[in-house]
């Protein structure tokens, strides 16, 4: 297995794969083998490259980087992994680029996948093996996709421990853009709010209230600020639904109506609390 990025999720995935016993080598390809080099000490992984050769024998090519690298990274791979070999991804935007993927994969088998997990702390020694347990992971294949490669690829994931759907790329990323980018988004809004002119100590006294709402805050920048860029409209439609339910409390507030605003913040919980039992 080639794990080709290895960060949070491919560290990840390297160590759930390796405590399974579902993959014999697993290899990590990235840009600085002195990054790498930690990581295979510690034996997250049992070979570092950075050379796309180093998929030569691969059975399975995971890509678990920035996504706007996988198109470029893809067409090395065709050339160096075996024909047929099992390709698939982590990214968490899809669209008009999975055509493209699978374009740039050639004669490789390639399956378009977005677990949903993650967190705001990056780099691989976050990984946990535990990290897909539990998790939705959307498979999101074209009528050119193999089945064969389509029902691999998902019984990887389910044996990882996630709830895999199928679902068309833009159908992914209308969904994905509300409950995940879009509450990004909210939560990088606020904490840029309160960076306005304020000054950070005074969070030691914030409770969890606080903290939990912008700890994807914490995120990396240049990973979100590419996945915002990737479907504006979506995320700018998510945003205009904020401002207005925020338009909508400041105008109760100013009326001074305890029963509005009640009425408002009970409609919130229980919307709140319907879609926490929705969770797969």
């Amino acid at each position: 297995m080639v794990i080709v990025g290895l960060g949070l999720l491919g560290s990840s995935l390297a160590l759930a794969m390796k405590r399974r016993r579902l993959a014999k080598r697993v290899v990590a390809l990235g840009r600085d083998l002195g990054r790498l080099r930690p990581a295979l000490k510690a034996g997250v992984v049992d070979e570092a490259s950075v050379l796309a050769s180093c998929a030569a024998g691969a059975d399975l090519i995971v890509l678990c980087g920035p996504f706007t690298q996988f198109e470029r990274q893809l067409r090395a791979l065709a050339v160096a992994a075996p024909e047929g070999c099992l390709v698939t991804d982590v990214g968490s935007v899809k669209g008009p680029s999975v055509a493209r993927w699978h374009k740039a994969a050639g004669p490789l088998r390639f399956v378009a996948s977005h677990p949903m997990a993650g967190g705001e702390r990056t780099g691989w020694r976050h990984g946990s093996a535990d990290l897909f347990e539990g998790a939705a992971c959307l498979m999101t294949p074209l009528a050119v996709t193999r089945r064969d490669a389509v029902a691999q690829v998902g019984r990887l994931w389910q044996a990882l421990g996630a709830d895999v759907s199928l679902c068309s790329p833009a159908e992914h990323d209308r969904l994905v853009a509300r409950v995940s980018h879009v509450p990004h988004a909210a939560a990088f809004a606020l904490a840029l709010a309160e960076s306005a002119g304020r000054r950070a100590g005074d969070f030691a006294y914030a409770g969890k209230g606080w903290r939990d709402t912008t700890r994807v805050a914490a995120s990396d920048a240049q990973l979100w600020s590419d996945v915002f860029l990737h479907h504006p409209q979506a995320l700018a439609q998510g945003l205009k639904g904020l401002e207005a339910a925020s338009a909508r409390l400041r105008r109760l507030l100013a009326a001074g109506k305890p029963a509005g605003l009640k009425a408002a913040l009970e409609r919130a919980a229980a919307f709140r609390r319907d879609a926490g039992e929705q969770r797969r």
